[in-house]
């Protein structure tokens, strides 16, 4: 999938901060990246979401920060785009913020070097949790429905200030992630990833996406890791473990059926390549994450 450089407050009257509000039967945005820092809060929806090199399914209050020109996409699951009825929405509420124009702001107040080590850590992308979460949360809502430009301005600084001082995050890509995407780059990587996401629960043969894009499976492989910095099989097997991280959360699914679910084909390999990802087997992960904040769901 080919990241398309976007331009999202260029032109705008202001051009430092800005919110967007999606109320749609799907996300429908494309890979992208831009140079603005994204705080992005799902209130209703899920699916997979690729940011950087960090795969993962994403369900309902899920608050992610994503750093300037990292790619990214949110990617509905397939009943999102089948469903004839209003039963499957997608809603998030975005806070697009231009990290230099912020500095340049702030700098006239006072010192500015904590908050610049804040927006390059942003670039390892973070995913939010706890009271962290809760506060932010609800200063999106205030700020996408506030119209008064220094109320607006206010709840930016309380927004920006909660996350550089807290420490409950997670940092989503790799410490040695770049963005290898260039312009010159087709649209071969949209068909393939759309696949991926929409069918890692079902056999994928790398052959298959080899002759999708007219390539022999040395070349594709080559070429698929080069965009993604991972082999086909990593990343098709991560898609399936976000997806079985997410089903874990569910206390009524039975783990038995995990490895079948999400499209491996034997429980041994499931096992082996969850313990790799995550560091603990699939029921001490329920064990852990069915029990603390993090995972319960809130309205």
């Amino acid at each position: 999938m080919r990241p398309v450089p976007a331009k999202i407050l260029e032109g705008k009257e202001n051009e430092v901060f800005d919110t967007k509000v999606v109320n749609s039967p799907y996300f429908s945005t494309l890979f992208h990246f831009h140079e603005e820092c994204q705080i992005n809060y799902v209130v209703e929806s899920e699916g997979t979401r690729m940011i950087g090199d960090s795969i993962e399914s994403f369900s309902h209050d899920d608050l992610t920060l994503v750093g300037s020109n990292i790619p990214h996409v949110w990617h509905n699951s397939e009943e999102y785009f089948v469903a004839t009825d209003t039963s499957s929405v997608a809603k998030s509420i975005t806070l697009f913020f231009h990290p230099e124009k912020v500095l340049k702001i702030l700098s006239q107040f006072g010192n500015t070097k904590k908050m610049a080590n804040f927006f390059q850590l942003s670039k390892r992308c973070m995913r939010f949790r706890g009271k962290t979460k809760s506060k932010v949360k609800i200063l999106l809502i205030q700020l996408a429905e506030e119209e008064h430009v220094l109320l607006r301005l206010s709840l930016l600084c309380k927004i920006l200030h909660i996350l550089n001082q807290t420490q409950e995050y997670d940092l989503l890509t790799g410490a040695g992630y770049t963005n290898t995407y260039h312009l010159k780059d087709n649209d071969r990587m949209d068909v393939i990833l759309k696949y991926i996401f929409s069918n890692f629960t079902k056999e994928i043969e790398l052959k298959l996406f080899a002759d999708m894009i007219h390539m022999n499976k040395q070349s594709f492989c080559r070429y698929f890791k080069s965009r993604t910095q991972k082999t086909f099989v990593e990343f098709v097997n991560e898609v399936r473990i976000g997806h079985a991280c997410k089903l874990l959360t569910d206390i009524d699914y039975r783990v038995c059926n995990l490895a079948y679910d999400c499209g491996f084909n034997s429980l041994s390999n499931f096992n082996k390549f969850f313990k790799k990802s995550k560091g603990l087997t699939p029921r001490e992960y329920r064990s852990k994450y069915t029990s603390s904040p993090f995972s319960l769901k809130v309205s």
